[in-house]
Order: structure tokens, then C-alpha cells, then sequence
């Protein structure tokens, strides 16, 4: 059966067939994939240009799936932005606010890996989609715009933190969410209640959608009534895995009736629950993707950037948010404790060369060809520099089966449990095109670590300017400088330490902006 039979076949299922043989048709897409990986260009664009008019009478469901496998093989936002059209514009019969939730976080995962699939007119349709959603879920549980509780009759003793997902150390934003409750506790003294949404690419609603993605979900806290951490302990409640649950929301909006607290804190954004109970009290987000604004309908923000750009100002009007309750401040970091000290034999790597570190979770999606590229002639250039992955590299083998010479000098120590101790054994950190990996780029500075980055994303906002290159070509000059010249290399050690010391610094950062900002609360 040719790929035009097979496709007027499915054409043909009703919805509950196609729902039936979703993975069996996400699997031949997969082949199909395959297959178009082997064509020539001009005949693979025209064969996606064939499938994407194909699909134009076909329903909205079924639509969103073969447009999202489009989607992943041109890697063009003009064909995000022809998913997003249509998953805004479905008939809510057809695709429900569950079904554009689930679609909507496919979608900014795709975009948040996958940085040729963005554009500033892609952003704002997600952040379009997720406004339209969070007004869709407030009006279903009776919260319909924002009103707060008079401040005099709020507790201002008390704040409950929000989180979509909480994990464990080892899970840059469940730190992140562990030390601004800290800092609450510690600084500014207050109670604190952690409350996970479980709000985090949510189960409930999904619909097919090509290579769907899943969130992990820790079960066992759901047993817990507390989290420790540093020595101190904070209340805690997890919702269910099956969210959103409109009885779990209108629960979660009693519970702040009732306990009163004088604000919220979102941690990271996309948190419609969060939103909505930050109608009934003041709610400020910090952006844990700190390179840019949150997804967030709550009255403040805190975002890590210098300045913010245009289409972060966009970003803020389509959500609602006055772009003058928005702090630029300094995003600081808690590590994982350290429990190890390894040495470079124990990890298998070799003593005498000067060892270059990627690190991070998706790195399957973030190391692209153009930064093997860059990296083998590095190499190629210095046979001294050693490039060692660290983190989840599935593919690694094949993906550098088409450079040989990098091949021969590269580790890929996968997943590790003490990163810290990793980095101790490394000379530099070298960064991928990608939004996320700051975490682990304040980890390398705290160990003196050199970082080389472009000039986006978050790690570039982490280390700072003087660790920036503009492009590809100059992150490798920059490479092989630090692995000729000693004395560059001492002065920028000291210079990653110092950067490090700042980033650690929440009480300085996060503490004094939320002092600010409860100066300025409504009463």
C-alpha cells in the first residue's frame, strides 16, 4: 500500500477508530519519517508540501496530528503556527479544552526543544491558546476575574507555593521551587505550604498528536504531608496524576479561601490552577526559564533577563500582565548536595586531555549537527580536547556516526545521580543552542568551570557576557583558546567562581525583590 492509499484509508475512520489506532498510525508517520530522512531535499519538501494540503478537509482532530508530524519534519515555524491556527480555531465539540491543553503543552515542549521551530508569532499564539484556556477553566469553576481577599484579612504570616511538577534534587525546577520556599522560611519568615498541581503536560485530554511526549509523575510523594530540605520542613499536598480535575481546582480555590494567604508563588509558569487562585490573592511567578517571561495570567513576575525584549512585552500584553509589575532579577540557584569525589579514572576519561562538557536532559534534541560540527573540528584542530556528554544521549552512537574524528575523542557518560562531582573532573562547559541548561552551567561555575554559550537562552543569562560567543565559529575559537593559554584559563576560572558566588546568592536576589514587591501589594 502506497503512504497516498494508506493515508485516504485513515482519511476515512470515524473518531473513535482513529483514537483506537492512534499508535499504530504515529508508528507508520515514524517510518514515514524514515523514509523522507533518505529523499532529496526538493522531492522530501514537495512530499510534506503534498501531505499538508492533503489533510486541509479532514477533521480537526485528525488534522493536528499529521500537521504535527509536519511539524517535526520541516522544523519551520511557519508550519507551528498552521498547528497552532488550528488548534485555536477547532470547534470545542471537536477538540476539547482538555484536547487544546494537551495540545498546547505538546506544542510548547516541541518549541522549547526544538529552537527552529519558534518564532515571535508562535509565541504569541501560545500564549493566545493557553489565556483562552485559563479563561475556559476559571469560568468553569466560578472564578472569573481577578478579586482579591482585602489584605487587612489576609494572613501575611503565610505563602503557598505553586509548582506543576515536583520531582526530586535532581530536577532543576523542584530546586528551584525548594529554595524560594527556603528563603520564605528563612529570610523573610514566614510559613510556607508547597502545593503541586501536577499541572506539568497533563494526561487528561490526550489526543493524537505525532512522538507525544509524557511528564514524569512522582507517585510516592503523594504519600507525603511534608518536604525537607537544608534542615527545614515545609507543608506539602500533591494533586492527582490525572489533572486538571475541575473538583481538584475548585478544592485548590477553597483552600485559599479558607487558609488566606497574603500571596502566591508560582514556580515556572503554565500552572492554570496557580492562575486562577491568583485571582483570589496576589500571585507573583518566577520564570524558571529564566531567559524569558512566564507563561503566567498572575499579577507579577520575576524573570532572570537583563531587559525584557519586544516580544516579551507582547508576551505580557496577550496574557494580561502590566509589564511594570515584571522584576528583572539576577536567577539564582540551590545545588543538589554533593556526595562524591570522583577522578577522572573513575569515570573512565582520560588524564591528560583537557575534557569539554555538555551536559543536560535532552540532549538527544539539543545536540544538532551544526554543534558536532563545530566540536569535531575543534578537535580535529586540538587533539588534546576530549568532549565528554553528560545526561540523557540516547542516540549518541548515532549520532556521531557521520563524525568520525570527534567520535574518537568523546565519552558519553549518560545519566548521573552527582553532577557536581562529574564537574569537578571537567576543564570547561560548552553549551548547545538551546533555552534551558542553566542549572547545570551554575553547577560548572561553581567549580570553576569556563562556560562557552551563544547569547540566548538560559545559560548565556546565567554566566554572563563575558563567556558568550555570537556563533558557532567563535564558541570554537574561544574552545581552543582556554585549551592553549594557561594564564586566559586561570583568570576565567576565577571569574566562573566569582559569577557562581552571585548565583547562589538567593537571599540577595529573590529575597529582597519579594520584600519589594509586598511593599507594593494591593490591600
Amino acid at each position: 500500500m502506497t503512504f497516498e492509499e494508506y493515508r485516504t484509508q485513515i482519511a476515512a475512520y470515524d473518531c473513535a477508530t482513529y483514537f483506537e489506532k492512534y499508535p499504530e498510525i504515529d508508528t507508520t508517520l515514524e517510518h514515514l519519517g524514515r523514509q523522507f530522512d533518505q529523499m532529496e531535499p526538493a522531492v522530501r519538501a514537495h512530499m510534506l508540501d503534498s501531505l499538508e494540503v492533503a489533510v486541509e478537509n479532514v477533521p480537526d482532530w485528525m488534522k493536528i496530528h499529521f500537521l504535527s508530524f509536519c511539524m517535526a519534519q520541516k522544523r519551520d515555524p511557519y508550519i507551528t503556527e498552521k498547528l497552532l491556527d488550528t488548534v485555536l480555531a477547532a470547534d470545542y465539540s471537536e477538540v476539547g479544552e482538555y484536547n487544546k491543553l494537551s495540545h498546547y503543552w505538546q506544542i510548547t515542549r516541541a518549541v522549547f526543544t526544538d529552537g527552529t521551530l519558534k518564532s515571535s508569532e508562535v509565541e504569541r499564539k501560545l500564549t493566545g491558546l493557553y489565556h483562552t484556556l485559563f479563561e475556559a477553566f476559571s469560568t468553569a469553576v466560578g472564578v472569573t476575574e481577578r478579586c482579591y481577599i482585602p489584605r487587612k484579612e489576609r494572613n501575611q504570616n503565610l505563602v503557598i507555593v505553586f509548582s506543576p511538577q515536583v520531582l526530586g534534587l535532581g530536577h532543576a525546577p523542584t530546586k528551584t521551587l525548594l529554595d524560594r520556599s527556603y528563603v520564605l522560611k528563612t529570610f523573610l519568615h514566614k510559613e510556607v505550604m508547597i502545593v503541586n498541581t501536577a499541572m506539568y503536560m497533563t494526561k487528561k485530554g490526550r489526543a493524537p498528536f505525532y512522538h507525544m511526549q509524557e511528564a514524569e509523575y512522582a507517585a510516592e510523594l503523594s504519600e507525603l504531608s511534608s518536604l525537607e530540605f537544608k534542615g527545614e520542613t515545609f507543608s506539602y499536598m500533591q494533586c492527582p496524576e490525572d489533572m486538571p480535575d475541575l473538583q481538584v481546582i475548585a478544592s485548590l480555590v477553597q483552600l485559599i479561601r479558607d487558609r488566606r494567604p497574603d500571596y502566591i508563588i508560582g514556580i515556572g509558569g503554565n500552572d492554570i490552577c496557580a492562575d486562577i487562585c491568583g485571582r483570589i490573592v496576589p500571585q507573583i511567578t518566577v520564570s524558571t526559564v529564566f531567559s524569558g517571561i512566564a507563561t503566567s495570567c498572575g499579577e507579577w513576575q520575576m524573570v532572570g533577563k537583563r531587559t525584557l525584549s519586544g516580544t516579551d512585552e507582547m508576551r505580557l500584553q496577550e496574557l494580561g500582565v502590566q509589564k511594570e509589575c515584571v522584576k528583572c532579577v539576577p536567577f539564582t540557584f540551590s545545588f543538589k548536595p554533593q556526595q562524591d569525589h570522583y577522578t577522572r579514572a573513575d569515570l573512565t576519561l582520560p588524564e591528560e586531555k583537557f575534557l569539554v562538557a555538555t551536559v543536560g536532559w535532552r540532549l538527544d534534541d539539543e545536540v544538532t549537527g551544526a554543534y558536532l560540527k563545530m566540536l569535531e573540528e575543534a578537535v580535529g584542530e586540538e587533539p588534546a580536547i576530549h568532549v565528554v556528554f553528560v545526561g540523557r544521549f540516547h542516540r549518541f552512537g548515532e549520532a556521531l556516526a557521520g563524525y568520525p574524528v570527534l567520535q574518537a575523542h568523546a565519552t558519553n557518560l549518560g545519566e548521573q545521580q552527582d553532577v557536581l562531582a562529574v564537574l569537578e573532573c571537567m576543564d570547561l562547559y560548552v553549551n548547545p543552542a538551546r533555552s534551558g541548561g542553566g542549572s547545570s552551567a551554575a553547577e560548572a561555575l561553581s567549580k570553576g568551570l569556563p562556560v562557552v554559550t551563544l547569547p540566548v537562552g538560559d545559560v548565556a543569562v546565567a554566566a554572563g557576557e563575558i563567556f558568550e560567543g555570537e556563533d558557532y565559529p567563535a564558541m570554537q575559537r574561544q574552545i581552543l583558546r582556554y585549551a592553549a593559554d594557561h594564564r586566559l584559563y586561570a583568570e576565567m576560572t576565577q571569574k566562573a567562581r566569582a559569577r557562581a558566588e552571585l548565583l547562589l546568592d538567593s537571599k540577595a536576589g529573590f529575597g529582597q525583590a519579594l520584600m519589594e514587591i509586598e511593599q507594593q501589594l494591593e490591600s
